[in-house]
């Protein structure tokens, strides 16, 4: 284990939890769970402090394995197709020069990264660099590599635009998130953070990145911003209705022209557009380069879906539409905020929050079936599962129209959930009344600003339900999700094992930081299920181990002294309960 020698400037450590915190904000606001962590990797260009540093150390990266990292580069840099390019101004031609050789640099940590046998687990990316200090200092973002592997991406066959383009909306929100850190580190002789980062703004300009690209490389390289183009059709009505269609992107030969419009139509003509999508169908598609729609066709019968040229874009909803590759959506955007497709909620899950809530009375079985026909509903609703329906359904109307308590058939089901407001059912699937408008207090915590009015309102009424409530939320796509979305059951001697792992290793002398790390991240994992003594003395461990951290560092910044990183405390959560624990004799 290495000691503790490897501050670089003051506010390092604040620098890279506040990369790492803003990378799993924006990740999760897609709706991506991969554990991200942050670096910073700094190589000494004044003498004065040790050649390479990493922050932090608890990663258990050695600055050793970088040693031969600059040079790769420089031999990358030498044989690049581009290391011949002359440009006429000088200042332009130093300052391309310059980020190539430091993006070769860049790509060779990153290789020997991705590359070492013992960070295998992490898929690692590393953005430009900028001199703060004696040392030029690398951002680094590492995600887990099985999480991230199964998520929509595209591939790496396009070798010829892999370094222009972007495989997925996740590798964009990364590669945005590792620009605004660079950008951060060029503002300050001391850099405390990413400035001006908004989670909002840095998913939108991803979002556009990712199918700007798609455009300029499988498209048209003049193409228009489809992005916002999307976006502005979507949000159209067709003569007072919600309308959907679907557009055809991709290169001449990868479709067939069956009609051909004498003028194109725009892709900034939102009107035009909105009327062009009325005339698709599931076989026939409005075809475009991402420039100007050409006419009506479909997909060529050779087009090989290895080369990843043509691209569908459906409309699917007011506000709604989503990216998809043979068969595979890459992006869904919904009222501007862009994420990336969900699985379709899992019955199992289901299933065992039903069990949870209702007990016996619960008829999994018959609730499911209603979600799956809700799901063919196509402006989306809300069915309330609550355990003393007919009160609620009193309680509730008007606006609510209540009805005499009865299975609801596949067909009433549509009919009724095809007006505004929620369906109340009781546990064993029998409605109590249709059109409910749902109440509850407006609270900071709680719901998503990036979701509609009909997500957060189920998350408002939740918290003030009397009772045991369920509520499942059926979106404009067709996507299920459920309300509250409880944890795992685990049992209470696990998490204090974790948690007893975590104290000892604070008081060992010197402290293991690798080790540490670790059992602290797994019982972050945990938080959900510690009472407030156990999240006590997480907080002392973690206390324990920064006062050994401080009173073992050297700095090596040349400008000053250390400030102190803040950390997150563990909180109970006043939800947990005896029904999140498994009995000990489970296995």
């Amino acid at each position: 284990m290495e000691t503790i020698d490897q501050f670089m400037w003051g506010h390092q450590l604040h620098f890279q939890f506040d990369l790492k915190s803003a990378a799993a904000e924006a990740l999760s606001s897609i709706g991506v769970s991969v554990a991200p962590t942050a670096l910073l990797i700094g190589f000494e260009e004044d003498p004065g402090g040790p050649p390479i540093c990493v922050e932090p150390e608890g990663l258990g990266i050695s600055p050793g394995i970088f040693a031969d990292s600059a040079s790769k580069g420089d031999a990358v840099y030498e044989a690049h197709e581009n290391r011949g390019m002359f440009m006429s101004n000088r200042g332009l031609h130093e300052r391309f020069h310059a980020d190539l050789l430091d993006k070769c640099r860049a790509d060779a940590i990153a290789e020997t990264m991705n590359s070492h046998a013992d960070h295998d687990s992490r898929r690692w990316f590393v953005g430009c660099s900028m001199r703060v200090g004696r040392y030029r200092v690398y951002p680094v973002v590492g995600v887990r590599r099985s999480k991230w592997d199964a998520l929509p991406a595209l591939t790496l066959r396009d070798r010829d635009h892999r370094d222009e383009m972007y495989l997925s909306l996740q590798e964009a929100v990364v590669w945005e998130l590792l620009q605004s850190a660079t950008f951060a580190l060029s503002i300050s002789d001391q850099p405390e953070g990413l400035r001006y980062n908004d989670r909002d703004e840095v998913i939108r300009r991803a979002s556009t990145a990712f199918v700007r690209r798609l455009v300029q490389f499988k498209g048209n390289f003049m193409g228009v911003d489809l992005n916002s183009a999307m976006n502005l059709v979507a949000a159209q009505p067709y003569e007072g209705r919600t309308g959907v269609g679907t557009m055809l992107m991709g290169a001449d030969n990868d479709y067939v022209l069956e009609l051909t419009f004498e003028n194109p139509i725009s892709l900034n003509q939102t009107r035009g557009l909105r009327k062009a999508l009325e005339m698709t169908d599931p076989q026939l598609h409005l075809v475009t380069n991402g420039k100007i729609a050409l006419g009506l066709g479909r997909l060529a019968d050779g087009y090989s879906s290895e080369f990843e040229s043509a691209f569908f874009l459906r409309v699917i909803g007011r506000g709604s539409w989503e990216l998809m590759h043979d068969d595979v959506a890459l992006l869904v955007v919904t009222d501007g905020h862009a994420s990336v497709p969900q699985d379709r909620l899992a019955r199992a899950t289901f299933d065992d929050a039903v069990g949870r809530l209702f007990g016996a009375d619960g008829d999994a079985e018959r609730l499911w079936d209603l979600a799956l026909a809700a799901s063919l509903q196509a402006h989306g609703t809300m069915l309330v599962v609550h355990t003393d329906a007919g009160a609620e359904a009193m309680r509730l109307s008007p606006p609510a129209m209540r009805v005499t308590p009865g299975p609801l058939t596949d067909s009433t089901l549509l009919a009724v959930s095809a007006i505004d407001g929620a369906i109340i059912v009781d546990p064993g699937g029998q409605c109590h009344a249709v059109g409910a408008i749902l109440d509850g207090r407006a609270v900071r915590e709680l719901g998503d600003a990036s979701r509609g009015a009909r997500f957060n309102s189920a998350h408002r009424y939740l918290a003030e339900a009397k009772g045991e409530c369920l509520i499942i939320i059926v979106s404009e796509d067709g996507m299920l999700n459920i309300i509250p979305d409880l944890p795992r059951r685990v049992k209470k001697s696990y998490v204090e094992g974790v948690l007893a792992a975590v104290e000892s290793l604070s008081h060992d002398k010197p402290i293991d930081f690798e080790a540490f790390r670790k059992r602290e991240e797994h019982l972050w994992s945990l938080e959900f299920y510690l009472t407030s003594d156990q999240c006590a003395r997480g907080n002392e461990s973690r206390e324990r181990v920064e006062q050994f951290r401080e009173s073992s560092a050297t700095l090596h910044d040349g400008l000053g002294g250390s400030a102190r990183i803040g950390y997150d405390l563990l909180e109970p959560n006043p939800n947990l309960n005896k029904s999140f624990f498994l009995p000990e004799s489970d296995l």
